[in-house]
């Protein structure tokens, strides 16, 4: 092992490798020096940072320092400055660690909270915080699961997820680490000793360590693979036992044979073939995944303190206690990887990365493998890249004039202006993104070397357990329900092949009951836009308008064409489809599953992006446009009555519902007269992790100014206000209330409804109808209107209300308004 004197004065030294680049960062004592170990020659460049160094964690751009002082500092790595302290805690931290693809940054310390903090935001505001009422002696994150493996100072370790707002605990494991009688002390920058727990040396030596003759401390910090499946766990019997998150009540094996000392430090190559180990023993052992034995071990001159893989899995850098470090390249031809194909590949994934870039903002569900035509089915885990033939087209030549006009003849397809679409998707971001978010939950990708992670996660737990899988085929495009979720690949970046492409589509039972996969031969210039996924029916559309219906068993029905397709949504009954007319105008089409039409060609008054479209908890047609109105499709029944009603303005409902500035809506649905949405706060997108459902009354947008509202409050009103509670106007109301009782009435009339309350729900909106009615009734009577008063008077229903709206009138003294509206009464009277 070359041993290397980084920092004269000694302390204990951390080593990290960049994610992304060929540097080393070592940080002790106050400093941290940057090493580009493709220039050696180059003496490093310096940044101090914070002292009292706990832990030291490196993301893309940034690094992260959690201190004994109780602070956790953010560090810019390419400007070298101190962007921001991120938490202070009365007690000493322990650990920091990047979470969500580096977005947020997880803490925890002697005083036993696990705190989430927003690494990207201005503000760094503080997401959650978790007491786990023990001292965090270690943290270390599953990126691809949002998985954060908690090390407690009595010896457990705790597993909690992190894909929702709310922080769940998935798993305990009752003293499987090396138990501390006293953390604060743990780690000093003069390399003092540290006591721990030494009852497991009694045990296994029949005596124990001398403090003088102590090694490096023991390692309580799990690691995950990068995989994300497995977890490797270092124990207080010393031995190094794996679990897989799918299964966390038995291990899934264990190395052999086990370190003869407890270990210091453990981590996973980033290749995910190898697991390097530094122990008590003095010795560095790698490792190998396949076989689970050691290969190859090698002793260290100095106490090590901390590990780290080189980016290319060919390097061990051993931090140490006393401001060394040692490099430990590994031996033989099967461990050193061809540098060659790795500048390869990664030059190809830049060139996918710079292509994704590009259509970010008008195409948000685009894939990973960008140009790959063919599907394979990864029968041995092995995973794949493939060339994504990007260079073609910086070899090509530039085509002449009369190329240009064959290129556009009418022998080639013209190209929409389409992209795949999803309810809830949002585009790549720190190699994750969400596929598809509805209200009953959301699935997520996140990008790994040759193939990507998807996990489905519900909102409700206790209805359904979160699952993942490996997806080696790209999948862009998805569907879910309660019972099942619905990928597709779409094949968007094959769109300009002249030849025929294939595409795939997977059906996956949340209880995995059911799977099955299909191929789809596409024409030409043909992709998948969007899929939808019902209780008995899969729909797959395309850009060309061929629309598929397939069974839940995988059995393809019906087959149309209609013009391309933009969007897809279907219910237990109806499929609501959005084709592309011109670059000005969409259009809709609303038939049964069968294929009746009840709408077909008709004009929608929306623009792309289509942020959101579903049907609502009565069965009605619901689309948002890029102005977040909520439209609602009435009378769609009948021929040529179809009419787009919009129920809310989300854009304005949002600042009366959420606190603070640049709040977003993001829409999930409709149940009965709340609409439900995800908070986005600070960006275009939801962020990880993705905050609950929230909802808002629907509240139809009549444009009404705020000194209309002012003038109509009375003194209740203005007590309502006060209290943060903004009430409807009568007007409004009173549209709100028609808009409901139609759609409803005509939903029971059609026996479209599978709600049981529905016609009490419908008598509720008839009272409602009439006390909007007696608002604007009484408001008319005290400006004096009378002929307005005994228009509105003659809508209500109830014979009730009329002689209500007759006493107030009697009240005002406007006896000929009474004399009307009793004469109408008794004209209801005769006629019943």
């Amino acid at each position: 092992m070359d041993l290397t004197k980084v920092f004269v004065s000694g302390g204990s030294t951390f080593v990290q490798h960049s994610p992304t680049t060929d540097t080393l960062y070592v940080c002790s004592n106050g400093i941290l020096k940057i090493f580009d170990l493709t220039k050696p020659e180059q003496e490093p460049e310096v940044l101090d940072v914070i002292t009292g160094v706990r832990s030291f964690e490196v993301g893309p751009d940034h690094a992260v320092i959690a201190s004994k002082s109780g602070e956790c500092h953010l560090y810019d790595l390419k400007s070298l400055k101190d962007t921001a302290t991120l938490l202070r805690s009365p007690l000493g931290l322990m650990s920091s660690v990047f979470t969500h693809g580096g977005a947020m940054v997880l803490s925890g310390g002697l005083d036993g909270k696990l705190n989430l903090v927003d690494a990207q935001g201005s503000d760094h505001l503080l997401k959650s915080t978790v007491d786990v009422k023990e001292q965090i002696v270690a943290l270390s994150y599953n990126d691809v699961g949002d998985l954060a493996a908690v090390s407690l100072a009595n010896g457990d370790l705790r597993v909690y997820s992190y894909t929702a707002a709310e922080p769940t605990l998935v798993t305990t494991f009752k003293g499987m680490l090396i138990e501390g009688k006293t953390i604060n002390d743990t780690v000093e920058d003069d390399d003092e000793n540290d006591e721990f727990d030494d009852d497991l040396d009694l045990d296994l030596d029949n005596e124990a360590s001398s403090s003088s003759s102590s090694p490096a401390l023991p390692s309580l910090r799990p690691d995950w693979h990068p995989n994300g499946d497995l977890l490797a766990i270092p124990t207080r019997s010393r031995d190094i036992v794996v679990y897989d998150r799918a299964n966390f009540s038995q291990p899934k094996f264990r190395f052999q044979p086990s370190p003869s000392k407890p270990v210091v430090d453990l981590k996973w190559s980033p290749n995910g073939k190898y697991l390097a180990s530094a122990g008590q023993d003095g010795k560095l052992i790698i490792w190998d995944y396949k076989t689970k034995k050691s290969i190859q071990s090698c002793p260290i001159p100095v106490k090590p303190l901390s590990l780290s893989w080189s980016r290319h899995s060919d390097e061990v850098v051993v931090g140490t206690t006393a401001g060394n470090i040692g490099k430990y390249r590994l031996g033989g031809s099967k461990f050193v990887e061809d540098e060659a194909d790795e500048a390869d590949e990664a030059e190809e994934e830049e060139d996918i990365e710079d292509d994704l870039a590009e259509k970010a903002t008008s195409s948000p569900s685009q894939g990973l493998f960008g140009d790959e035509d063919d599907f394979i089915i990864d029968d041995d885990g092995a995973g794949y890249v493939e060339d994504s033939g990007k260079r073609r087209a910086e070899v090509e030549p530039r085509p002449h004039k009369h190329r240009r006009v064959a290129e556009t003849s009418s022998h080639t397809p013209s190209l929409t202006p389409l992209a795949p679409f999803s309810p809830g998707s949002t585009p790549w971001s720190s190699n994750r993104r969400y596929l598809t978010i509805n209200p009953i939950g959301y699935a997520w990708s996140v990008k790994q070397d040759g193939y990507n992670t998807i996990t489905i996660t519900f909102f409700d737990r206790s209805v359904q357990k979160e699952y993942h899988f490996r997806d080696f085929s790209g999948f862009d495009v998805a569907s879910m329900n309660g019972e099942a979720i619905l990928l597709a690949k779409s094949g968007y970046k094959s769109r300009q092949e002249e030849s025929r492409t294939t595409s795939t589509i997977l059906f996956k039972s949340h209880d995995q009951s059911r799977n099955w996969q299909r191929e789809i031969r596409l024409l030409p210039h043909e992709f998948i836009t969007s899929v939808s996924l019902g209780p008995t029916s899969v729909f797959v559309c395309t850009s060309l308008g061929y629309v598929r219906r397939y069974s839940v068993f995988g059995r393809l029905e019906r087959l149309e064409k209609m013009p391309p397709v933009v969007a897809c949504i279907n219910s237990n009954r109806y499929l609501l489809t959005v084709t592309y007319t011109s670059p000005y105008s969409l259009s809709f089409n609303l038939q049964d599953l069968e294929g009746k039409y009840y709408q077909r060609g008709e004009g929608l008054p929306v623009k792309e992006p289509i942020r959101g479209i579903f049907f609502s908890s009565d069965g009605d047609p619901c689309i948002v446009g890029e102005d977040n109105v909520v439209l609602v499709l009435t009378r769609w029944r009948d021929p040529l009555q179809a009419c787009w009603i919009p129920i809310l303005d989300a854009n304005e409902g949002i600042g009366e519902v959420a606190a603070g500035g640049n709040v977003r809506a993001w829409p999930l649905g409709l149940f009965k007269d709340q609409f439900s949405f995800i908070a986005v706060r600070g960006s275009q997108y939801p962020s990880f992790p993705l905050a609950l459902p929230s909802e808002m009354e629907v509240k139809v947008p009549i444009g009404e100014s705020k000194e209309d509202k002012d003038g109509e409050k009375d003194d209740e009103e203005e007590a309502e206000v006060d209290k943060g509670n903004k009430p409807p106007s009568a007007e409004e109301e009173l549209l709100r209330t028609i808009v409901q009782a139609e759609l409803l009435n005509d939903a029971i009339a059609n026996d479209d409804v599978e709600d049981e309350t529905a016609e009490e729900r419908l008598a509720a909106l008839s009272i409602k109808y009439d006390g909007a009615l007696l608002k604007l009734v009484g408001q008319s009577c005290n400006e004096g209107d009378v002929l307005d008063a005994f228009y509105l008077a003659t809508k209500l229903r109830d014979d009730r209300a009329l002689a209500a709206a007759a006493k107030m009138a009697e009240r005002l003294g406007l006896a000929g308004l009474v004399r009307r509206i009793n004469k109408v009464r008794e004209g209801r009277m005769e006629v019943e």
